[in-house]
């Protein structure tokens, strides 16, 4: 009878975990840095003809980074407009050994992962302001509202954050702006 006793406590133990695990991982995440101000990841959205849109992400830091995730997601949702790619040319993370990209159509999102170097002795990025990314996407309907990103959180455990070579989290104020200026409120 322990042994059936000692099985379901831990067994209920493991859920909690889990439970407490997943809750605080899809909670919004504040932001915050340990190295003087808290940093800025800003999109900038801007029509490139009547069917393309070009949003470019800039990054204004104060510390080194060695890698980054940012998730995003598209509005207006259902099927408005593609996102077709990605371009680090000319950006502050050209050089960076890894650059993923992992857009979902069917949930409007997409991961882009940035990682520094994996061996080869590439320096972290430093204190700055500019670009890190562009992204291309198509308009497939007539739409009554322009695109807008935000960020989102994407599974298992992937939120809009930064990281120190010493391996410090680094989690960034996010801000969306229209070519006009004016903010533009996630949908």
């Amino acid at each position: 009878m322990r042994g059936v006793i000692r099985i379901a406590i831990g067994f209920i133990s493991a859920l909690l975990v889990m439970a407490i695990r997943t809750a605080s991982a899809t909670e919004p995440v504040r932001p915050s840095d340990a190295y003087g101000r808290v940093d800025t990841i800003r999109v900038e959205i801007e029509p490139v003809n009547d069917q393309h849109w070009l949003a470019t992400v800039f990054l204004n830091n104060d510390e080194n980074l060695a890698a980054m995730t940012l998730p995003f997601r598209w509005a207006p949702r259902h099927g408005f407009y593609r996102l077709d790619s990605a371009s680090y040319v000319r950006t502050r993370t050209a050089k960076f050994a890894v650059k993923t990209f992992h857009p979902d159509s069917l949930k409007e999102t997409i991961l882009i992962g940035l990682i520094s170097d994996i061996g080869r002795g590439l320096p972290p990025l430093p204190p700055g302001n500019g670009p890190i990314t562009r992204l291309y996407f198509t308009k497939l309907k007539p739409a009554s509202k322009s695109l807008v990103l935000d960020t989102t959180f994407i599974s298992p455990h992937n939120v809009l954050q930064m990281v120190t070579p010493d391996v410090a989290s680094v989690y960034p104020v996010f801000q969306v702006k229209t070519v006009s200026g004016r903010e533009n409120k996630p949908q």
